[in-house]
């Protein structure tokens, strides 16, 4: 008998917008969160409208990392400028952009 292959989970997505800046955490944080309560097996996080990201905005690229990782949530981001990932790739955060492993 035939094996039937897994049925793959589809993401959870959520694109943000603004700045991932230390004035707009908060209510970024607010936005993210059903990304927490509904992800199941994948989520992705789309970058591509934010225009600035600083520590702060890394913080809660990492915040969700875990708490999702945790879970057993693979968790993406797309949409993330070069330079971001140039900038913060040193800080052994390369894989929340895509480019290494935890």
């Amino acid at each position: 008998m035939a094996r039937k292959a897994p049925t793959p989970v589809p993401a959870r997505a959520l694109t943000l917008e603004g700045d991932l800046d230390v004035f707009s955490i908060q209510q970024q944080w607010e936005k993210a969160q059903p990304l927490l309560t509904t992800a199941n097996g994948k989520a992705e996080l789309d970058l591509s409208s934010v225009g600035d990201l600083d520590l702060s905005g890394l913080q809660l690229l990492w915040a969700l990392d875990r708490d999702l990782r945790s879970r057993g949530v693979l968790f993406t981001v797309v949409g993330a400028k070069e330079e971001w990932q140039a900038r913060f790739a040193p800080l052994g955060l390369a894989h929340l952009f895509g480019s290494g492993t935890p």
